[in-house]
């Protein structure tokens, strides 16, 4: 790989633009997060519509981490930016978006699986210590070696068109490291301060409030990997 592949500029232009198209579709689901924060601790409706949440959760198990998250990745941010689109931003065709729904669910799953692992490892205390373990294990462990790779491989298994010599044939390490290292910036800038918020948060708030920022995340990350060039 050439050494302009790592230029700092260039890999944090894709999240530049992502902000720059769809900020006011971010701000207005980041919004609603705070609003739901507050509103666990001043309505007593809303801590107990978490509580229900947290039940749901406990009974459904990977199929309702599963399904909120195709809610909460898929379904809610396409809605929002197809009120909110910029002129001549495509979007996705039923097919493509079908191909992301199920992406979402796998990673909804794999999300799931990788807390549980955590909380193993490192516990269930909102002490700084221990954040900052959980944090820091999912911003340079968990996402740069398997959630981003899995990502760019999934759309890469679309752009194929699910053939796979046309896969394997735009398949190369360098790519995947490129197109990995784009995806990671867009996390490095949303993820770390959130994931404080959403660690340090009571057990109840925990999963909800995640679905939130995967809301907004995953409108930046889906922008990214459908310019991102093989």
């Amino acid at each position: 790989m050439s050494q302009s592949a790592f230029n700092w500029q260039e890999l944090i232009t894709p999240t530049l633009n992502a902000f720059k198209t769809y900020w006011k579709a971010i701000a207005l689901i980041q919004v609603f997060a705070l609003i739901a924060v507050v509103g666990n601790y001043e309505i007593d409706g809303v801590a107990t519509w978490f509580s229900w949440i947290a039940e749901w959760k406990k009974h459904g198990g990977l199929w309702f981490s599963a399904i909120t998250t195709v809610i909460s990745g898929g379904l809610i941010p396409e809605a929002v930016k197809r009120a909110l689109r910029a002129s001549g931003s495509r979007a996705p065709g039923g097919a493509e978006f079908a191909h992301q729904l199920v992406f979402w669910a796998l990673i909804g799953m794999l999300v799931d699986l990788f807390y549980q692992f955590q909380a193993l490892l490192f516990g269930h205390s909102t002490a700084a210590s221990t954040l900052a373990c959980k944090v820091l294990f999912d911003q340079l462990v968990f996402t740069p070696l398997i959630s981003m790779p899995f990502t760019v491989l999934w759309f890469m298994l679309w752009e194929s068109r699910y053939r796979k010599a046309q896969f394997l044939k735009a398949f190369s390490w360098p790519v995947l490291l490129r197109r990995t290292l784009e995806l990671w910036t867009v996390c490095l800038s949303f993820w770390p301060v959130m994931l404080l918020i959403v660690y340090s948060l009571p057990q109840v708030l925990q999963f909800p409030l995640f679905l939130f920022g995967n809301a907004a995340y995953s409108i930046l990350m889906i922008f990214i990997v459908r310019r991102q060039k093989v």
